[in-house]
């Protein structure tokens, strides 16, 4: 019998990072394994971002989402894609109300006030939709360059020749908002890095592995790596090129004698392929 799926006020709550550890750990296995859940929260993301824009939070709300999330790029993209739609639809207003004036026909007898208003319709629907293309380029572009931004992570000093920085992902412990989101800008076939902090590794540990699952769907194993020594610092593997393929997958680490056989979620990637 499967779980009962999370209610909106749940998803909302796992949004603004107020689900306790345990439940949220049972959320986010949900979903990555239950593409409707997947769907559910996108769209309640998406109501959230919205009703913050429009000041329809509560304060305690309005305040959690500040301080939890107005301070990550992704989360000031959305708040300023959204903010600037909004005041695209409001500059628009004075156009519908003069369209509307039209379409009544006022002070224009028979046929020739109905062509006039459906002339005003007409320039009405081209002026929308130049500038629903116009915000759609303007999105894709910012969408990318948060990608790029996100992906442009540092790697250690010792891997610095090996591959291109922007090719590199960090993996640390997870804080309290949960497992870190990475997006990737990719060139098609490009290898990534993984780099993990040795903190996510108990001191005894001799072997580790790492897994990527798309929902409940097994992408790839590493099969078991040797840990070494402590002093050796962070530890690195290479993906095959082309792994993972493009959309979201979690990353998994696994370590030997570990409470989780399955591996405890560290990352989330969400690559996307680019030509050169």
């Amino acid at each position: 019998m499967s779980a009962p799926r999370p209610s909106a006020d749940e998803i909302r709550d796992y949004l603004l990072r107020r689900l306790p550890d345990g439940k949220r750990g049972r959320f986010e296995e949900a979903y990555f394994s239950d593409d409707a859940l997947l769907d559910q929260v996108e769209e309640a993301e998406d109501a959230l971002v919205s009703d913050y824009v429009l000041g329809r939070l509560a304060e305690s709300d309005r305040r959690r989402f500040e301080e939890s999330l107005l301070a990550t790029p992704y989360y000031r993209e959305r708040v300023d894609t959204t903010a600037r739609l909004k005041l695209q639809l409001a500059s628009n207003r004075p156009a519908r109300r003069g369209a509307s004036a039209a379409a009544k026909g006022a002070r224009v007898p028979g046929r020739t006030g109905v062509a006039i208003a459906l002339a005003f319709l007409v320039v009405l629907l081209l002026a929308a939709l130049a500038s629903a293309l116009r915000l759609k380029s303007d999105l894709e572009k910012a969408n990318l360059r948060a990608r790029e931004l996100a992906s442009a992570i540092p790697p250690p000093a010792a891997q610095a020749g090996v591959v291109p920085v922007t090719q590199t992902v960090l993996l640390t412990p997870p804080s309290d908002a949960g497992a870190p989101f990475f997006r990737i800008a990719r060139p098609i076939g490009a290898p990534l890095l993984l780099v993990f902090s040795r903190k996510l590794l108990p001191d005894a540990a001799r072997t580790w592995e790492v897994t990527l699952r798309d929902g409940g769907r097994l992408t790839w194993a590493s099969g078991p790596q040797h840990a070494g020594p402590t002093d050796e610092g962070d530890l690195a593997l290479r993906l095959p090129p082309g792994l993972p393929p493009a959309g979201r997958v979690a990353v998994l680490l696994a370590v030997d004698g570990g409470p989780d056989a399955a591996g405890r979620l560290v990352g989330v990637l969400d690559v996307v392929d680019r030509r050169p």
